[in-house]
């Protein structure tokens, strides 16, 4: 007699590949490679620490050369009146062309970063680029001041 919970058919043999084992040793392994893997980037590294030397310098041995002060970025601002290169004002695109093409080539780090004014028209801003590069920059970057143009908008005096 055939009940609620049996069948008189035979079950039907599965042809299903099960994947349970595979999926269980491929976590094992990703978990094995996860604790290994800083290990051995760890025993590869060899990290040189500078030793204290106790020896005074020998005269023999020469000085070491004072090291060069850092350069300051060159930050153009470029207004309505005129151009100005990190606190020095340029009425004229002359002189500022003439203090950029000395500038440049002595500093190691030619880059520029380039803040026009709002009042700048876009090919004056272009004109500018291609003036800077033919300078010597390498590279020109336009950037955006957090007080876009108060190097160019006078100063109100007090009144006494």
């Amino acid at each position: 007699m055939a009940g609620f919970w049996r069948r008189e058919e035979e079950a039907e043999p599965i042809s299903d590949v099960n994947v349970v084992p595979l999926a269980d040793v491929s976590l094992v392994l990703l978990i094995i490679l996860l604790v290994l893997s800083p290990m051995t980037v760890e025993s590869r590294l060899h990290v040189k620490t500078a030793a204290k030397s106790t020896e005074a310098p020998s005269p023999e041995a020469p000085e070491e050369p004072a090291p060069k002060p850092k350069e300051l970025v060159l930050l153009v601002d470029l207004g309505p009146a005129g151009v100005m290169v990190n606190d020095i004002f340029f009425g004229k695109r002359r002189e500022f062309l003439a203090y950029m093409r000395l500038e440049l080539p002595s500093r190691t780090d030619r880059k520029v970063f380039l803040a026009p004014h709002p009042d700048v028209t876009h090919g004056d801003v272009m004109e500018t680029i291609e003036e800077l590069k033919s300078c010597g920059a390498d590279s020109v970057a336009l950037v955006q001041t957090s007080d876009p143009g108060s190097a160019f908008q006078p100063q109100a005096e007090e009144a006494p």
